[in-house]
């Protein structure tokens, strides 16, 4: 374990726990931390050196839960000395160092897997089963809303700290990456770093995807709405029972009664409300459970490191369009500034 934080804290818990794992060791710089886990996990050895432990031959496998701006470095070396990776997102901050991580990774003959949690949240996924389904009808919006009091990160901004979420629910559900970006973000508490961001995602069939997030906000929302021509969907996270709710609600146009011909009305239609029911175990068990098995089995994981480079390649157009106030970012099927790859969708400026 590479970063002993609070969400590294976490990652502790879970490995400690779950099957085909041993937790052997964790390394972290700052000393409190590193008593806390020896504390917590005798058995554990706590360093403070990340090369103390790519040179153990025993350990086959790290978590990076570091600063995102480390990742690149501490994976890339992890990597090259043999270990399979579970990275927590987003991947890197810059496209083309999540461009090589991925190249590496397939290079190398290593898992390289990133910490999108939602690809393995039971509501995520029982969501995505029920937009697919004829009946829900064609798609055309989501509504994407993460927003807390803090914690206020001074390392990165709102967007980079909270938007890869919704960015992969997005992905995970329409399977489609975005003709083009926009964003505009707002800074209160420390200059030059957004506090709050609102960004737009125009999706190929002209469905739009908008995200809110923020963590200057009263109350903690984690919730992702689906409007289909037929039905529409709320997936309520923070709620433990009944999350997902399936309505049987639209609108079309109809003809008038008694109406010239061409005239049309608006008529809206109001049905059940369906509650489904959502088991799964915790969202970062299933997602430690993938890793470890994607590791045994040698099998490419739900999130690998070509998601991850996607992902930053869409939070590499919001950014760009923060700093340009707003102006929309095209994206390209791939990126001229790396070699195609069939997993990887990379976004650029129009003109650069």
């Amino acid at each position: 374990m590479i970063g002993c934080g609070q969400w590294g804290q976490n990652y502790l818990r879970v490995f400690s726990e779950v099957e085909n794992t041993e937790l052997v060791a964790a390394c972290d710089m700052r000393p409190q931390i590193r008593q806390r886990v020896m504390a917590r996990y005798p058995a554990v050895r706590a360093v403070a050196s990340v090369e103390e432990l790519l040179g153990d031959e025993r350990i086959q496998a790290v978590v990076v839960a570091t600063e995102a701006r480390t990742h690149f470095a501490i994976a890339s070396a992890a990597l090259r000395a043999g270990k399979h990776i579970l990275c927590e997102k987003p991947l890197t901050t810059q496209v083309e160092e999540a461009i090589a991580l991925a190249q590496l990774a397939d290079d190398c003959k290593r898992t390289l897997m990133v910490g999108h949690i939602f690809r393995y949240n039971a509501g995520v996924n029982a969501l995505r089963q029920a937009v697919r389904d004829p009946d829900f009808g064609d798609i055309c919006y989501l509504c994407l809303v993460r927003t807390n009091l803090g914690p206020i990160r001074p390392d990165v901004n709102a967007a980079w700290d909270l938007a890869p979420h919704d960015v992969s629910i997005v992905l995970h559900l329409l399977d489609e990456m975005p003709l083009r970006v926009t964003a505009q973000g707002f800074s209160y508490l420390q200059p030059g770093r957004e506090d709050v961001v609102f960004i737009t995602l125009e999706m190929p069939g002209g469905v739009a995807a908008h995200l809110r997030v923020s963590w200057l906000d009263p109350r903690k929302v984690r919730e992702v709405t689906v409007v289909g021509r037929q039905k529409m969907a709320v997936l309520d996270d923070v709620q433990s029972v009944e999350g997902l709710r399936i309505y049987d609600k639209g609108a079309k146009q109809e003809p008038a009664p008694y109406a010239s011909y061409g005239e049309f009305q608006h008529v809206v239609r109001s049905g059940e409300v369906r509650i489904p029911p959502v088991r799964g175990d915790e969202p970062l068990r299933e997602q430690v459970r993938h890793f470890a098995q994607a590791v045994l089995d040698g099998r490419r994981p739900l999130s690998d490191g070509w998601d991850g480079v996607r992902v930053v390649s869409i939070m590499d157009a919001i950014q760009r369009s923060l700093k340009a106030g707003g102006l929309p970012i095209e994206m390209a099927a791939e990126n001229p500034r790396a070699a195609p790859h069939p997993h990887a969708l990379i976004g650029r400026q129009k003109g650069t």
